[in-house]
């Protein structure tokens, strides 16, 4: 029932995010080795930034949940970026609220593990990218769709382990907009 109202409830926040993603060139099939490079960047920034806040504040989340906020997202960004001969950018200057609770972090694991979803479509596509074809492994988005489907699956199994008060479902939609805004100053 928290997965859906989480995804109701960003939706607009949602579309707004993808808007700005470079990701809309692989979907097209247009995109540049510079423009896909750009994409990793921004990816791993938002990525990194998440998983070290996360990290920070994970020993207040379940175990079921505790092992969604790995860094396994910027480690495969990491790989891409340096297959591809480009710098590392640093993580957002960003700070969690004072008060972090655990279903704000859900928040903001909904948005990551969600993000990989997404990630699927644009996989489906990247074969087609005539300007990024030299590129044998694609380490984020090269993820098999049964890998992802199953991570997915872990972590709805583990949100739905545990029944949310409005309040504390109120508190996950502010931790999802927060995972959101640091996607958009990523982008």
């Amino acid at each position: 029932m928290i997965l859906q109202h989480l995804k109701t409830r960003t939706a607009t926040l949602h579309k707004e995010t993808e808007a700005d993603n470079l990701a809309k060139y692989i979907l097209d099939h247009s995109i540049t080795l510079d423009q896909y490079k750009a994409l990793l960047s921004q990816n791993y920034e938002a990525y990194f930034t998440l998983s070290e806040l996360l990290k920070q504040f994970s020993g207040t989340m379940p175990d079921s949940l505790r092992d969604f906020a790995d860094s396994k997202k910027a480690e495969a960004l990491e790989k891409d970026l340096k297959q591809l001969g480009a710098s590392l950018p640093s993580k957002l200057n960003e700070s969690l609220p004072n008060e972090v609770n655990y279903p704000f972090l859900l928040g903001m694991l909904y948005v990551a593990e969600g993000s990989m979803m997404g990630g699927l479509l644009i996989r489906k596509n990247l074969e087609n990218c005539v300007g990024i074809n030299t590129i044998e492994t694609h380490h984020f988005f090269g993820k098999s769709a049964p890998d992802v489907m199953n991570r997915w699956k872990a972590f709805t199994e583990a949100v739905n382990e545990k029944t949310y008060t409005d309040s504390e479902i109120d508190e996950a939609v502010d931790g999802a907009h927060f995972a959101f805004e640091i996607f958009q100053k990523s982008y």
